[in-house]
């Protein structure tokens, strides 16, 4: 879903205006559904993204997006993932405005970071956290959930270690993805 959001000062006049969306979650695969059921459009999810870009142009006043992530679907075959990568960030790349991206799980589940974050034109491709200002009044920052991760690291790196240590500490399942105590 995208929207355009509006920061109001003084006389109802918006300081700056910026679009966001999540969870495009492209592959191009049959459509399908999700863990719980839920129907899921794959190839379609593009068509809603540059529906999406399209509205921001149209806008004419976006200062800028904020894609929150989750751009392929963790379905998405992984030997597809790069090239499904490649040709989300192609539809984000037609937006007026600078993009924002953050990473998500499947992206994560599809793509190394080393891979993902070149490719989303983070500031800084060696993190995945980042702030910018639009204006010289607020600062938005940009955290990466999955820096500590048994996701989206190397199995020997220390990220992944750490993240490993505190699920073996803190979750007793024998399926750490499971919710179930």
């Amino acid at each position: 879903m995208s929207y355009p959001n509006g920061l109001v000062s003084q006389g109802n006049q918006p300081l700056f205006s910026f679009g966001v969306i999540t969870d495009v979650q492209y592959a191009d695969i049959p459509d399908g559904r999700s863990f719980l059921g839920v129907p899921r459009y794959y190839r379609n999810n593009i068509l809603v993204l540059q529906k999406a870009v399209q509205n921001w142009n149209n806008h004419q006043n976006i200062s800028f997006s904020l894609n929150l992530g989750d751009i392929v679907d963790g379905f998405c075959p992984k030997d597809q993932s790069l090239e499904a990568v490649k040709k989300v960030v192609k539809e984000f790349d037609k937006f007026n405005g600078r993009v924002y991206h953050m990473i998500g799980n499947h992206c994560l589940y599809n793509l190394p970071r080393s891979k993902l974050l070149p490719l989303m034109t983070f500031p800084n491709v060696e993190r995945a956290y980042y702030d910018f200002s639009p204006i010289r009044e607020y600062r938005f920052v940009v955290f990466d959930g999955y820096d500590i991760s048994a996701i989206g690291w190397p199995h020997d790196h220390p990220h992944t270690i750490d993240a490993i240590n505190l699920l073996n500490k803190k979750n007793p399942n024998l399926e750490k993805n499971s919710p179930v105590d």
